[in-house]
């Protein structure tokens, strides 16, 4: 590992691209977590030990995320292109419930997010563009929080109204599937995360988010496909078979039933909309 965020007082940012907080020595938020997601080919390590003294390290590459504890150590794998962000999340932007929400998010965690992934983007955009200064940097910071401390931490228990599932289970299996999104996934599995049989589960599951569990599966393949067909330093011919697909072939045709084109044609386009 080449270079490394230490112990340095804040800077008055909580949402930095990565290589300034490498360089200025990193985040020091009051309150401990951080979200590190890296963009390109950037590969970052963290490293520490977790709640009960154990030593734990994670390593952290597009398109996946990961929330570490503030005091962790971050580094770079490799001397490459240093892109992404590290972001000090900030338990106060929920109020009473927050501490209690920022408890229960999972660290050492590493996830696929859509929201984060396009949250990246836009950060990245407007740092280009040199359109964000540090209130708007942080104002992102604060949304992010709000985001992870609902969808992951306390407030995730919490059911919906009328609701079989609650948003805890559905995060329980939005996790697993972000997870294991490259392998075989079975219906059984995810039935077997809630305690539930196969059959009760694809019915309650269905009722909740509208979509049966086998296009869900397929659904969440093809959004994480567009993700990496968006980072360029992945190869085409190695995207379906991260996402799931088993072969080339049907990964083409899926992608092009839901989304319209072609994943070569969608690499593309995107291309030349950011060019």
């Amino acid at each position: 590992m080449n270079q490394e965020i230490g112990s340095t007082p804040d800077h008055g940012l909580r949402c930095q691209p990565m290589n300034v907080a490498l360089t200025d020595g990193g985040l020091s938020p009051m309150q401990g977590l951080r979200l590190v997601i890296p963009t390109g080919s950037t590969v970052a390590q963290a490293a520490g030990c977790d709640d009960h003294g154990t030593s734990r390290s994670i390593l952290i590459s597009a398109p996946f995320v990961a929330v570490i504890p503030a005091g962790a150590q971050l580094a770079t794998v490799a001397d490459n292109d240093l892109k992404g962000w590290v972001i000090a999340l900030k338990p106060g932007v929920l109020g009473q419930v927050s501490e209690e929400a920022f408890d229960a998010v999972p660290k050492w965690s590493r996830f696929w997010d859509p929201i984060l992934r396009e949250t990246a983007d836009t950060l990245a955009a407007l740092h280009h563009a040199d359109l964000i200064d540090a209130a708007c940097a942080d104002s992102f910071a604060d949304v992010i929080s709000v985001h992870i401390a609902l969808r992951y931490g306390h407030c995730a228990a919490a059911a919906e109204p009328d609701m079989p599932l609650t948003r805890q289970m559905l995060t329980r299996i939005q996790a697993f599937v972000n997870e294991h999104i490259a392998e075989t996934i079975l219906v059984a599995q995810l039935a077997a995360l809630v305690h539930m049989s196969a059959s009760n589960f694809a019915r309650l599951f269905k009722t909740a988010t509208g979509t049966p569990p086998h296009l869900y599966l397929t659904l969440e393949r093809v959004k994480f496909a567009r993700t990496m067909l968006c980072e360029e330093t992945i190869p085409l011919v190695d995207v379906g078979a991260r996402a799931g697909f088993q072969t080339q072939q049907h990964f083409t045709e899926v992608f092009h039933r839901y989304s319209g084109v072609t994943p070569r044609a969608f690499r593309l386009a995107r291309r030349n909309a950011g060019s």
